[in-house]
């Protein structure tokens, strides 16, 4: 009895600590990435509540900054992201049903340049969608998402980045090697080719 009691504290414990180090979460959040056999990633990022403080940021791949008004609803969320070279596209949504839970989006660029955002009136709430089109990105340059604009303290959005890598790189040495082989042949018959039919003309 005495084993199983312990056994039963020991786990009530491990449960209550686990509840605490999981519990606890930051406002801007980010998850792990995705990554695709064809090199596509995946990213999920949102807000868990405007007024909640904090922000997560994952190493090597994305941090995030959040920064919440509460007296006048005010907020501005950035998702900074180090991907390699390629094209990515963000999608956004947000719906609430009263005025502490909704927000509206002012603000949504992605490194500057700004993205449509559509805030629909759904009674006493709002909705916010938004899509945007393909971005050039390259490893080390900037990545930088942000949305801003106005919201409830309980208020929340969620978004995916999505990702796909540039098949047609730069080619390699040997690449450039054997094209350069390549164009030599092809100058070298069709100037032989040319000679021979000045020659067969005259």
């Amino acid at each position: 009895m005495k084993t199983y009691t312990r056994f039963l504290a020991t786990s009530a414990s491990a449960v209550a600590f686990a509840a605490m180090a999981f519990g606890a979460s930051a406002a801007t959040y980010v998850d792990p990435w995705t990554v695709s056999n064809t090199g596509g990633i995946s990213v999920v990022f949102g807000d868990n509540g405007l007024d909640v403080p904090g922000a997560e940021s994952i190493a090597g791949e994305t941090t995030t900054t959040h920064a919440f008004n509460a007296q006048t609803g005010v907020f501005t969320d950035t998702f900074s992201f180090f991907l390699p070279n390629g094209l990515v596209g963000f999608s956004l949504s947000s719906i609430g049903f009263l005025p502490n839970s909704s927000l509206n989006v002012s603000s949504l660029t992605f490194n500057g340049v700004p993205i449509g955002v559509t805030n629909t009136s759904n009674g006493s709430g709002n909705a916010v969608t938004s899509t945007s089109g393909a971005f050039s990105v390259a490893l080390g340059g900037p990545q930088t998402l942000s949305v801003s604009g106005i919201g409830g303290a309980d208020a929340v959005f969620s978004g995916t980045a999505t990702f796909q890598a540039l098949t047609a790189g730069v080619p390699e040495p040997g690449a450039w090697a054997l094209m350069i082989v390549g164009f030599a042949g092809t100058g070298a018959l069709l100037r032989r080719r040319r000679g021979q039919l000045t020659v067969a003309a005259s």
